[in-house]
């Protein structure tokens, strides 16, 4: 017996687009920052850029669909559908 994995994540209508740090709250460092770009670049998650300034840092830093951390950080939610047989299509 076949089962589908359906993997359900929130969507926001306009599917905007954050940083890490804006997302965390925080800075994300190096290491974390990499995890998530390699995560995005084997999902086929298209990547954005944006200039910064601040008493920190200034220079481009990545940015990510809203929705896309949401599922990285927090998980997705995953349903067990029937038998596949079963689905009418």
């Amino acid at each position: 017996m076949k089962k589908l994995m359906i993997k359900y994540m929130e969507t926001n209508n306009n599917n905007d687009y954050c940083s890490l740090y804006e997302f965390l709250g925080r800075a994300a460092g190096s290491d974390l920052g990499k995890a998530v770009a390699n995560s995005a670049g084997a999902r086929k998650i298209k990547i954005n850029t944006q200039e910064v300034s601040n008493s920190k840092y200034t220079g481009k830093v990545l940015t990510y669909p809203r929705t896309f951390l949401q599922e990285y950080f927090h998980g997705s939610h995953t349903l067990d559908v029937l038998d596949s047989d079963a689905l009418p299509f």
